[in-house]
């Protein structure tokens, strides 16, 4: 221990509360790479004094899951875009046959048999089951590929929609698709004007106006086929939640009707008690109206005898 009755200079004491934040700050930063974390449940907890479904927060575990632990975006990566769900049941054979349908409806309608022509299943949906896992594939015409698979998942069943949108990068593919076009309108451009200057310079022109045009629409068409592919995940969801939802609502019914029975019976029980009484009353008052005209009866009949002895 320092000695309590020291003195410190002005110069000292500047050095010791420089060292002490200095020490702090280390020991925080160890403390924060020695720190676990919280588990899902724990975090459930937290989300639900927060006011947030946990059904949310899950579907985000999932993303978290998919994406290697890397920071959460719109599920976009250079090739594809994706929506994952993860719905709170088990799928039943006729939900996946809804679910089918559904998708046959929304994807198939430029589906016929392109297999005479050597193109195999393009435009139709093609699904395939292994164990308990069930897939949906479909190639539209303009080569989309789109992929909705089910699979088991410890809080029910995982949803996974995805769908290639291009060879390479929105980057990529505006110099991809760009520079061939700027050559081809540079070439156009020399050869009407007769100028290999002049094509040279509109070479450089048309690729400074196409290749970030290309970018712009590229991006804008991947924002739309995300969008798109939400909505079809909103679609199978309800599907699925739906049936959830009409068993459940026929097990209250049922729980209901049962709890009601009792009641009913009760309250008939009751009923016939309270008929009983009622005719055990009457009858009472009956009995009492009889007994008292006996007694008018015989209490004329004794003033008569009165009178005619009287008489």
């Amino acid at each position: 221990m320092p000695e309590s009755g020291r003195t410190y200079t002005e110069k000292e004491i500047h050095a010791l509360l420089e060292r002490t934040a200095q020490l702090q700050a280390e020991e925080a930063e160890s403390s924060d790479k020695s720190r676990q974390g919280l588990n899902l449940t724990e975090l459930e907890m937290i989300a639900r004094d927060a006011g947030l479904d946990p059904q949310f927060l899950h579907r985000a575990a999932l993303e978290l899951e998919h994406a290697g632990g890397k920071p959460l975006g719109k599920n976009k990566t250079k090739t594809h875009v994706r929506v994952d769900r993860v719905l709170p049941s088990d799928l039943t054979d006729e939900e996946w046959e809804d679910v089918v349908f559904a998708l046959k409806r929304r994807f198939e309608s430029d589906s016929y048999d392109m297999s005479g022509m050597g193109m195999g299943s393009y435009g139709r949906g093609v699904v395939e089951q292994i164990g308990r896992s069930r897939e949906w594939r479909h190639t539209s015409m303009s080569g989309v590929q789109t992929t909705v698979l089910f699979r088991p998942h410890k809080q029910g069943t995982s949803m996974e929609i995805s769908q290639r949108v291009g060879i390479g990068s929105t980057k990529t593919e505006s110099w991809a698709y760009g520079l061939p076009f700027a050559l081809l309108f540079a070439i156009i451009t020399g050869a009407v004007l007769k100028s290999a200057l002049i094509g040279s310079a509109a070479m450089v022109g048309w690729t400074a106006l196409l290749v970030p045009l290309i970018y712009y629409l590229d991006n804008r068409w991947r924002e739309k086929k995300h969008n798109q592919l939400v909505e079809v995940a909103d679609e199978l969801q309800h599907i699925v939640t739906a049936d959830l939802n009409r068993d459940k609502a026929s097990n209250a019914e049922e729980r209901d009707r049962t709890t009601a029975e009792p009641a009913v019976a009760s309250s008939e029980s009751q009923g016939a008690v309270e008929a009983d009484s009622q005719r055990a009353e009457s009858n009472r008052v009956r009995l009492d109206d009889e007994e008292l005209d006996g007694h008018r009866d015989g209490n004329a009949s004794s003033q008569g005898m009165r009178i005619r002895g009287r008489s």
